[in-house]
């Protein structure tokens, strides 16, 4: 009994949390947002009915149960996973029968998003803002899920728009408030993007966490302020290396062209990209700097993190790698100049060196 009292306390806080914004929105999104907060409860605990094991709980099979058992615990991984992928196939087969349900549209978006799944999660999210259309809350999220999907860090003009459209219509969307700043960040418009933080973090209990995550990102973004360049445009940053200000969680880069490459074009594009240790995908930050003079040095910080809430400081190692982008765009292309990728400690003060000494074939 003590069992399901806490099972079915973790799945309603869990739901609660995903379906808060939803919840204070209007009507139609409150609607959804009960619906949400109904559900996962209620998925979760018919779920475990089906694929897991109550009886494991009793004190005969605890007592039986070896902990040093290598074997046990893979086995309680991959069940955790296969229930996981039953429920999304459980959830898509729903769908499939009844495809005129945004909120179940909604809650496999954001499942396949939070999975790293962008394709599929983006094609779910399309379908939620096709049956409701002008709801900001999937506004933003379809926002967010073209931005990961795209596999280019920075934001677009669609983005963009669709992510000011969403605040217009409703200045409470805080997510939208988040990435709208980091948009605002990464073009170097700062003062911009204090604004939208500033306006966030008023409606953040300034104990939570992510206050003092927004805390964090303007007060980093105020030591930016004096080199700043507004340029009234997305994703282009400020060109000039010496106004880049290094802050005290700033990771330091020098970069250098081999002189086996010839100088870049005017019209060429420096990303500077930083992945947790070992991983690929979409980068946890990046720097893009136009018509870039070699050598010069940036720096990488939490204000260049792509995804909300992000810190460098998360991970112990991060892998720093940059590229020359001929076409001016984050995806490779053949002719683009490259450089080794290089691990550092996350908490690393001292400079690393980038040297592109090869091209994209």
């Amino acid at each position: 009994m003590i069992f399901w009292i806490l099972a079915i306390a973790i799945f309603t806080i869990s739901a609660a949390v995903i379906s808060w914004p939803l919840l204070v929105g209007k009507s139609k999104e409150r609607f959804l947002g009960l619906a949400i907060l109904l559900s996962i409860p209620l998925a979760g605990l018919l779920l475990y009915q089906q694929v897991g094991t109550p009886d494991a709980l009793s004190m005969k099979n605890l007592n039986a149960a070896n902990p040093g058992d290598a074997n046990q615990t893979t086995a309680t991984n991959e069940s955790d996973e296969l229930s996981m992928d039953q429920l999304i196939a459980r959830l898509k087969q729903n769908l499939e029968e009844n495809p005129d349900n945004p909120e179940g549209w909604m809650m496999l978006g954001r499942t396949l998003k939070s999975m790293q799944q962008y394709p599929e999660a983006l094609s779910a999210i399309e379908k939620a803002d096709k049956l409701l259309p002008g709801s900001p809350v999937i506004m933003v999220e379809l926002a967010e899920a073209q931005l990961f999907a795209s596999g280019n860090p920075n934001m677009d003009r669609d983005i963009y728009q669709l992510l000011t459209d969403a605040v217009s219509m409703d200045p409470q969307q805080q997510k939208g408030l988040w990435l709208l700043g980091m948009a605002e960040s990464q073009a170097g418009n700062y003062k911009t993007a204090i604004g939208y933080w500033t306006t966030l973090q008023g409606m953040l209990d300034p104990s939570s966490g992510a206050a003092q995550t927004v805390a964090q990102q303007i007060e980093t973004a105020k030591g930016q302020t004096s080199g700043e360049v507004t340029t009234g445009e997305v994703g282009v940053a400020d060109e000039n290396p010496e106004n880049q200000v290094a802050t005290a969680s700033a990771i330091p880069v020098d970069l250098s062209l081999n002189d086996s490459l010839p100088p870049a074009p005017a019209s060429s594009v420096l990303f500077v990209f930083a992945h947790p240790a070992g991983q690929r995908g979409m980068p946890l930050a990046v720097k893009r700097i136009s018509g870039p003079v070699f050598p010069l040095s940036i720096s990488l910080s939490d204000a260049d993190t792509l995804r909300p809430g992000s810190s460098l400081a998360e991970h112990k190692q991060l892998d720093i790698s940059a590229r020359v982008s001929l076409t001016g765009v984050a995806n490779a292309a053949s002719g683009d100049y490259q450089a080794n990728v290089v691990t550092v400690d996350s908490d690393s003060t001292t400079s690393i060196v980038l040297t592109f000494d090869q091209s994209v074939p």
